[in-house]
């Protein structure tokens, strides 16, 4: 009779159990399935939402996506992604907004995409204002926001000068003072001002 060493039949004692643990334990179950199912799915409040965003009414498709932007549910990135290019500015920076809110770190190729690239200066600014809370998450973010205080829309501008002058880094803190040096539109200088203040420089 062939006799096995006692660490190997510890060892397919051991497998076995496991993969009985593993078919019973660790699969979902029926019941568990259908949970995960739920969980995936938008909750109620966000459905009303996403009803909301595709109203023809400008006020409630804005209502729609801030609440959706409130909500922060994964379930909803599909919908809100389909909102990225589409024609109407206003949709795709509800849409940015939302994206980051949701996704956090992980929007950021969008945002600093849509910064860089979107034509239109609603939409270029709803991108700086979704990155402004990632800024420590990703390295590529700094630089995108500095580059935002040379935009060519003043609306732009004043929201970037308000943003990198609240970043505790010296390459913001120099690149305000590089603007306040070049900038001449008064809206713009006027944030300026509360920027130099914010940053002790008189």
């Amino acid at each position: 009779m062939r006799r096995w060493p006692v660490f190997l039949l510890a060892w397919l004692m051991l497998g076995g159990a496991v993969s009985l643990y593993a078919k019973e334990v660790l699969q979902p179950t029926q019941g568990q399935e259908q949970q995960l199912k739920v969980a995936s799915a938008p909750s109620p409040k966000a459905i009303e939402a996403m009803h909301l965003a595709q109203s023809k009414d400008a006020y409630q498709r804005e209502l729609g996506f801030l609440r959706l932007e409130a909500l922060r549910e994964p379930a909803t990135l599909e919908f809100i992604t389909g909102y990225l290019n589409r024609n109407e500015p206003d949709l795709r920076a509800y849409s940015l907004r939302a994206l980051s809110a949701i996704q956090g770190p992980a929007a950021a190729p969008t945002l600093l995409e849509a910064l860089k690239n979107d034509r239109q200066a609603r939409v270029r600014r709803a991108a700086l204002l979704g990155l402004e809370p990632l800024v420590l998450s990703d390295p590529a973010i700094l630089p995108g926001l500095m580059k935002a205080l040379r935009d060519r829309s003043t609306e732009v501008r004043m929201a970037a000068i308000d943003i990198v002058s609240r970043i505790d880094d010296p390459r913001a803190r120099e690149a305000i003072l590089i603007r306040n040096k070049r900038e001449n539109q008064k809206d713009v200088r006027r944030v300026l001002e509360l920027a130099m203040k914010r940053l002790k420089v008189s």
